[in-house]
């Protein structure tokens, strides 16, 4: 997302609320809705996606992973295949690490005051935070040496979701956030899932793990689908989503139950679908593997 062309809102209160708290009904939603309001967060809130630890068996992309068990009060939830439950991990290490400069006294405002800063491996600031993952930091260097897009102060939405498949899925291809689905459009060992990309009928669920593709006038923007609570019409469900460079690291939208996303709350912006790895393997790894190379 280019933060001199953001006309991003902050979700505080009004339809979207009201939306989702007459529908998910669990004790993780508050937290779920700070985070929209651009606090920090520690992980989704709607829908807890399973972790993967070193030395559980190579996943194959696309398996289902541990299913939620719903009970009588709790939304039903779309489960992640062991390879996207491992990106949720990484992109919870990374987003847990996120925060707008100091020198904008914590408000979130365009063009330079957005989450685009980490605490740095053996950093104290910001206190109580976790560091950003080394791994992901080495990785960034490697594939683009030196760029802004992945510097500290700097760090992109694409860099935020290439950072997190990084380690267990890289994506060796990169563009601009929205020509993202042009660029991995036919690729081997990924899928497209059409949000607003595609009529009634030919759109697809997204899963936790997903790339999220956003769609506006100018370059889009990039995220990490971290937990999905199933639409029933008439009912919404909801979508939790991490990313860089935006108004909160943690941010959650209706899921409508035509299959598209209620992104009213951003302005100009619209969810044209998904990229997940539809092939390949993945390395057993999690955040704390000490896990290095690219």
């Amino acid at each position: 997302m280019n933060s001199s062309r953001l006309g991003l809102t902050i979700v505080a209160g009004g339809v979207v609320v009201m939306m989702l708290l007459g529908f998910v009904m669990l004790t993780g939603l508050s937290a779920s809705l700070a985070w929209s309001q651009g606090g920090y967060g520690s992980g989704p809130g709607i829908c807890q996606t399973a972790t993967i630890t070193a030395g559980m068996g190579s996943p194959t992309p696309g398996a289902p992973g541990p299913t939620p068990s719903p009970t009588g009060t709790a939304p039903a939830c779309v489960p992640a295949s062991a390879l996207g439950a491992q990106v949720v991990a990484w992109a919870r290490a990374m987003a847990d690490a996120l925060y707008v400069n100091p020198a904008c006294g914590g408000h979130i405002s365009s063009p330079d005051c957005y989450d685009t800063w980490y605490k740095a491996p053996g950093s104290a600031y910001p206190p109580g935070s976790p560091a950003f993952p080394q791994a992901v930091i080495q990785y960034g260097e490697q594939v683009c040496h030196g760029c802004s897009a992945w510097a500290n102060g700097t760090y992109q939405c694409v860099s935020f979701v290439r950072g997190a498949y990084s380690q267990v899925y890289p994506m060796t291809l990169t563009a601009n956030a929205f020509d993202l689905w042009a660029t991995y459009a036919g690729q081997p060992g990924w899928q497209e899932i059409s949000s607003a990309a595609a009529p009634p009928g030919q759109r697809g669920m997204p899963m936790p793990g997903d790339v999220m593709i956003f769609k506006d006038a100018s370059i889009g923007h990039a995220a990490i689908v971290m937990s999905v609570v199933l639409p029933t019409s008439p009912m919404n469900g909801a979508i939790t989503f991490s990313n860089s460079n935006s108004v909160s690291p943690y941010i959650s939208m209706p899921l409508l139950p035509d299959l598209t996303v209620d992104s009213s709350s951003w302005p100009g912006y619209t969810v044209w679908g998904y990229l997940r790895p539809a092939g390949g393997t993945s390395a057993q790894l999690t955040p704390s593997s000490n896990h290095t190379s690219p």
